[in-house]
């Protein structure tokens, strides 16, 4: 589904042409709590919104639960919208993305999400408040059910328009820019070395890696509106990446890490981003999952490595760990306070096995552990 697109500084002023152009005069708003004001969210779309009717919809869970999308659903239904607009983060975006869905779908919710499918809903714009997740660009949206991580795809869920306003990100906390910076960071690495990849979808990948190496450090440490509106480019690019290829291997590992010990979703996919450069480094002919071979895969590698400015993947390991450090997020579970048994034993025994289907080389239960044991 092709998308309306507007990006830079103040581009929360486009919000109310395009809801003109939708005829909408009704709008559910899906917002985060604290965020929705404190990013200046709120006063930004205020005059897109003057003159309709709004219902607002919040208060749910950091990584949204089933739960909360039934709630979401529920009202969306009530509210009689023309149109949804989701102001915050992924999971914001995500919750927005569902819920809109599941109102148009007769089906359960527990099994519309299990199905991994959805319905045509409202026209939906994104205005993204963090420079991470890239949910803004994609067709996907995930939710838990119970511990299990769910994720739903569909071309209409893609968001009909999206406004991203480099300074809705300017509030963010240095935690919270270095965590959303490194989910685009590894989203991007991901897609470029995907199974599913095309020349269309490296090259945003590609894009996206050259402005978070060049500018994270900066927004973490010394922020400068250069270098939040390089980190919001950053994680559009790399949701446009992952909107065509999906993510693979880090991700794969990365969900037990969030739903049981609550390693936030960026931090704990970029925990195993190097130790992954390496792994795929070594693909050979009995293990390749890529179609286009171990000699496809190991150019590509060799790519994202000349992309990273190293020379080989262990260099690629290092770097990710230097940058890591320099925006003060840990490298190990075991910093985390988590138990390294524990770790191994719940990581390996819950991986998402459609992820790690698109990684460029196969892993077994012994690759997989010995992955995990190298973050604990």
């Amino acid at each position: 589904m092709s998308q309306a697109v507007v990006f830079g500084f103040g581009a929360t002023g486009k919000l109310r042409g395009v809801l003109d152009g939708w005829e909408a005069r009704r709008v559910f708003l899906v917002t985060g709590g604290h965020s929705f004001t404190s990013s200046g969210a709120a006063k930004a779309i205020a005059a897109g919104l003057d003159g309709r009717e709004v219902e607002q919809f919040c208060g749910f869970a950091e990584n949204p639960k089933i739960e909360d999308v039934e709630r979401g659903r529920a009202a969306l239904k009530r509210s009689g919208g023309d149109a949804v607009v989701a102001v915050g983060g992924g999971s914001v975006i995500d919750v927005a993305k569902l819920v809109n869905a599941l109102a148009h779908d007769p089906r359960d919710g527990r099994d519309a999400v299990a199905s991994g499918t959805a319905s045509p809903g409202l026209p939906l714009v994104a205005i993204p408040t963090t420079a991470g997740s890239g949910s803004e660009a994609t067709q996907f949206a995930v939710v838990y059910v119970g511990h299990a991580k769910y994720s739903v795809g569909a071309a209409s869920m893609r968001p009909s328009a999206a406004l991203v306003d480099p300074g809705l990100a300017s509030s963010m906390p240095p935690h919270l820019t270095a965590i959303t910076g490194m989910d685009a960071l590894s989203q991007a690495v991901e897609s470029y070395w995907c199974v599913n990849s095309t020349e269309a979808s490296k090259d945003c990948a590609r894009r996206a890696i050259r402005l978070v190496l060049d500018h994270l450090e900066a927004a973490v440490n010394a922020p400068t509106r250069h270098a939040r509106r390089a980190m919001s480019k950053a994680a559009y690019l790399a949701g446009c990446a992952i909107n065509v290829t999906k993510t693979t291997g880090p991700h794969a590992l990365s969900y037990p890490m969030t739903s049981h010990f609550g390693v936030p979703h960026g931090h704990a996919v970029a925990l195993t981003l190097g130790e992954f450069f390496v792994y795929n480094s070594g693909v050979g002919d009995g293990d390749v999952a890529d179609r286009r071979g171990a000699g496809y895969v190991r150019r590509v590698i060799t790519e994202l490595t000349e992309l990273m400015g190293c020379s080989t993947a262990d260099e690629c390991r290092q770097r990710i760990g230097q940058l890591m450090q320099a925006v003060d997020l840990q490298t190990r579970l075991s910093e985390l306070g988590v138990a390294r048994t524990q770790a191994i034993d719940t990581v390996t025994g819950e991986v998402n096995a459609e992820r790690l289907a698109n990684n460029p080389r196969r892993m077994t239960p012994a690759s997989i552990r010995a992955l995990v044991e190298a973050v604990c």
